[in-house]
């Protein structure tokens, strides 16, 4: 395999999130030229296809989502080397972990309601799985973490913030076979939503097959989007573009709030926030 650019790293990680050139260029801060030329010459390096265009979407290969989580990771370990030979300032940051599935659509403002409430210190957000965010809190590299499961809590001493029914939600333009198995995207094994989903069908005897696994809530939504299967979404997180099937619920999503006593004020505005519905 040849060198891999970060660059083109960091352009096939916002593809993959946004789910088209257009959005991962605004991410990236680059032409689309650019983020286009980053996915052809990372292809080039691995010898292979990480992505299929449509002509309304773009969506990762079977190759790309096994390639996607490496390329996070190879991310990851580049800002970690760099933070390693950095004077340590932890007393003036706000580490916070915040559940992909948590109001995705108003990021903004709760990146606002945090800034205001961390008194000074610098913000550092993390947005992923709740698996990821369950170790980082028990390794405690977080000081603050919203988190994602059902009853009882996830995590000892969490606290409930915010509870949302779930629905089955597809692309206006996938067509369900009439008979057989119905098409999946879900998430990875550790997923919460993905257990549910799958208990959820086989109690109604609905027959199914995971067609797409995907590491990260974005790029299934991606696929969503693509036609690729049926998903199963909270509310909040369900684009405007996606229509909801009439399949009984699977359930509701249950969203914990966890904070240290550093994080003690940020985390009574978050929750202030999450109760007024991230207005």
């Amino acid at each position: 395999m040849n060198h891999l650019d970060p660059a083109w790293l960091h352009s096939f990680v916002a593809i993959a999130r946004s789910g088209s050139v257009t959005a991962a260029a605004r991410q990236v801060h680059r032409a689309q030229s650019a983020v286009s030329s980053h996915l052809r010459q990372l292809e080039g390096a691995v010898g292979t296809r990480l992505a299929e265009r449509s002509t309304r979407s773009l969506a990762l290969t079977a190759e790309g989502e096994r390639f996607l989580p490496y390329a996070q990771r190879l991310l990851a370990l580049q800002q970690e080397a760099r933070a390693a030979v950095q004077p340590r300032a932890d007393a003036g940051v706000l580490r916070v972990g915040i559940s992909e599935y948590f109001l995705p659509a108003r990021l903004d403002g709760l990146l606002a309601v945090l800034d205001d409430a961390a008194d000074g210190r610098r913000l550092e957000l993390l947005w992923a799985g709740s698996a990821v965010l369950r170790r980082l809190w028990q390794g405690h590299e977080v000081d603050l973490a919203v988190v994602s499961g059902v009853e009882p809590a996830p995590v000892a001493g969490s606290r409930l913030l915010r509870r949302e029914p779930l629905a089955w939600v597809a692309s206006p333009a996938l067509v369900l076979p009439a008979h057989g198995p119905a098409p999946l995207v879900l998430l990875g094994p550790d997923c919460a939503l993905r257990d549910i989903a799958l208990a959820a069908l086989s109690r109604t005897g609905r027959p199914h097959a995971v067609r797409l696994t995907c590491s990260g809530s974005q790029g299934a939504v991606a696929a969503i989007r693509a036609g690729w299967g049926v998903g199963c979404l909270n509310h909040a997180a369900i684009p405007a573009d996606l229509v909801r099937l009439d399949w009984p619920s699977p359930g509701r999503l249950d969203f914990h709030l966890l904070a240290r006593p550093a994080a003690r004020r940020p985390g009574a505005a978050l929750a202030a926030w999450a109760r007024s519905g991230g207005q």
